[in-house]
């Protein structure tokens, strides 16, 4: 999210999303000056923030998981992202000798 607080961040989603904040707040079940008052928070409570995330569906959590990961959580992952890499590489050159089988086989007909 960077520098943006919490407020600023839902808010931007909710544009994002189209909606309007009469539409939101019926969603939520609030009043439409408790969302301009969402917009105003640098702090949320997470239940709140959970249905905002049902809502707009959109993961507001998903920054605060990534900057509170341990070493072996990051560690993990980019073993993992390794690995999809690898296996993204395999599927092309596949592919590609699925092509250039399909095409041989084509010229002997």
């Amino acid at each position: 999210m960077g520098n943006k607080t919490i407020g600023q961040e839902i808010r931007r989603v909710v544009k994002l999303r189209g909606l309007k904040v009469d539409e939101l707040a019926k969603a939520l079940n609030v009043s439409k000056p408790n969302i301009f008052d969402i917009y105003k928070r640098e702090t949320i409570d997470t239940g709140l923030l959970e249905r905002l995330c049902k809502v707009l569906n959109h993961n507001f959590f998903q920054p605060f998981s990534e900057k509170y990961q341990s070493e072996t959580q990051k560690d993990s992952i980019n073993i993992y992202k390794e690995q999809i890499d690898f296996l993204k590489n395999l599927v092309k050159e596949k592919e590609e000798m699925y092509r250039v089988l399909v095409k041989a086989l084509d010229k002997k007909k």
